[in-house]
């Protein structure tokens, strides 16, 4: 707390005296220091009462120039807009279109829109004047977290508006705003006693108002103005529910394979389809919300095209391609092999970009060395379709030290290309006893939700589903070593996933709790680690109903 006051009390410091740090000028160091407000050359002065300027002179000890003026240059309230000049060392303000409003306090923000020429140095400056016989003198702050990682979020838009907002189309702009800094925290002062409302969001256009797009936040009470801060509630930044279905990436890549997915899982009354030429396979993923079709095509250029049907709209998606390099149009076939070792509890797969017209294993090669041996002998193997475009191979995997495999044009065809040459590889088989186990447990029973267990080196992550009941430790064998670290997703619709919220229906983002504990998996080693869980309130079924 006494750190907070120190930056708050910093903050209010460095607006009130216009936040320029003044500077001696040596000749020979860095120049390391923002350029400084000449205070008493400022005209209307700093802190003016019953006056409605319609140009105001900003005077600098040093040469400036503009860092993103239109981004930077903020009033609140945002009764005008401003035109913006330098004149030498002066930056100039000019009211270009609205006007002051009677018996209100002003604030003009250079949000690091000022920097010297030579070193480019910046720094905050806050300018106040009121059009009436006195400055407004309350006060309020809060900060925004990310709603997913918890974490402060920097250079959001915080807004105070005088009323709801029912959507984030109503283009509704907010009476004051401010900008978080590095902690998260959007500072507001010199307001006028009256209601208000608290969004946040990620300002991507510049627009001054929430679009649909954009990631969110809202202060679920009347925001609290005082003389003084003491302390700042928290609100979650989180993404826009996906309500409308849209495509948000269509790509065709080598060989005529048109990628598509889309900002949502697509829902049992919605649906793509396509039209003619008609692929001939499609492989959406397990959440439906992305899929690849295959076609049979040699030609390096075309398009294909489908509708895309929801129950409010129904869209026709056509997608013209091109591909230069037509050393891509091959078949390739790729493997799960990490770092040319098979895991201990991995089954060998390969993976080709097109579809398979056929995979005979007659012509494959297939031998292996055998621990304590040196001469390689021939393996027994077995091929299972997975997909149209994924094989597992299986084979007795005991005693065995090396594996070696070659694949001959002969031995496949895929839909459109065969291959140009043999696939040769070869890979070591890990043993059991290269892995280790993990033990997690609670201290006490969570409520239902996910545990996300990872390791970013190796890529890995597992989820593993707590009943809310009883459930409070779970077994996980054949771990790779490694440092793994965890967080506990309160999965409140039981999908599996987090999901966001709503700021226009009361509804939270799923809440997700970090745990500063790791567990440092090692060969042959049983790790144990104890997490110690929060008791979050979770909504009953039936309040979830009547939320409904």
């Amino acid at each position: 707390m006494a750190r907070f006051n120190y930056i708050i009390w910093g903050i209010l410091s460095l607006l009130l005296v216009a936040c320029g740090q003044v500077g001696s000028i040596t000749g020979g160091e860095k120049d390391i220091t923002a350029p400084g407000i000449i205070q008493e050359r400022v005209n209307p002065p700093m802190g003016s009462i019953n006056t409605s300027p319609q140009e105001i002179t900003i005077p600098f000890d040093e040469f400036i120039e503009f860092n993103k003026p239109a981004e930077n240059i903020r009033v609140t309230p945002a009764d005008v807009k401003l035109d913006y000049t330098i004149n030498k060392k002066s930056v100039v303000l000019a009211v270009k279109t609205g006007e002051w409003k009677p018996n209100t306090t002003y604030t003009v923000y250079l949000n690091r829109a000022v920097k010297d020429i030579t070193e480019a140095n910046d720094s905050i400056i806050a300018y106040v004047f009121s059009t009436g016989n006195f400055l407004d003198s309350l006060k309020t702050a809060v900060q925004v977290q990310d709603a997913y990682s918890g974490k402060p979020v920097s250079g959001v838009t915080v807004g105070l508006f005088t009323q709801k907002l029912i959507n984030d189309t109503s283009k509704v702009e907010p009476r004051y705003y401010a900008s978080t800094n590095e902690e998260g925290i959007a500072f507001f002062q010199y307001i006028k006693d009256t209601t208000f409302f608290i969004y946040a969001f990620e300002d991507d256009n510049l627009n001054n108002r929430l679009d649909a797009t954009e990631k969110r936040a809202i202060l679920n009470r009347l925001v609290e103005l005082d003389t003084v801060f003491e302390t700042v509630p928290t609100i979650r930044l989180m993404a826009p529910e996906a309500n409308e279905l849209n495509i948000i990436s269509n790509e065709v890549i080598p060989t005529s394979t048109w990628c598509l997915s889309f900002n949502r899982p697509l829902s049992e009354e919605e649906n793509f389809s396509f039209i003619a030429p008609q692929p001939a396979h499609v492989i959406w993923n397990k959440t439906k919300d992305s899929l690849s079709a295959f076609y049979e095509s040699s030609s390096n250029s075309g398009s294909f095209s489908g509708v895309l049907q929801s129950s409010e709209k129904s869209d026709t998606i056509i997608k013209k391609y091109f591909i230069k390099d037509k050393k891509e149009l091959v078949l390739k076939i790729s493997n799960n092999l990490s770092k040319n070792q098979l895991w201990a509890n991995d089954t060998l797969k390969l993976k080709a970009n097109e579809p398979f017209v056929y995979f005979d294993q007659a012509p494959i090669v297939f031998e292996a060395i055998k621990i304590k041996d040196t001469v390689k002998s021939s393996l027994d193997f077995e091929v299972i379709n997975h997909s149209s475009i994924e094989k597992h191979i299986y084979f007795d995997k005991k005693n065995i030290e090396k594996v070696f495999i070659s694949i001959p044009p002969a031995a496949v065809q895929g839909q459109n290309y065969a291959l140009n040459d043999s696939i040769n590889f070869n890979f070591s088989v890990q043993k059991e006893k290269e892995t280790g186990v993990m033990i997690v447990e609670f201290d006490t029973i969570p409520e239902y939700g996910v545990l996300v267990i990872s390791n970013k080196a190796a890529k890995y992550e597992k989820r593993v589903v707590f009943d809310g009941v009883e459930k409070t430790d779970h077994r996980i064998e054949y771990m790779q070593p490694g440092e793994y670290s965890f967080h506990y997703i309160y999965d409140l619709n039981r999908d599996g996933k987090w999901t966001t919220g709503s700021i226009f229906n009361d509804v939270e983002a799923e809440v997700i709790e970090w745990f500063s504990s790791k567990s440092t998996i090692r060969a042959n080693w049983e790790v144990k680690t104890t997490l110690p869980i929060k008791v979050v309130k979770m909504p009953t079924d039936e309040e979830i109903e009547v939320e409904e």
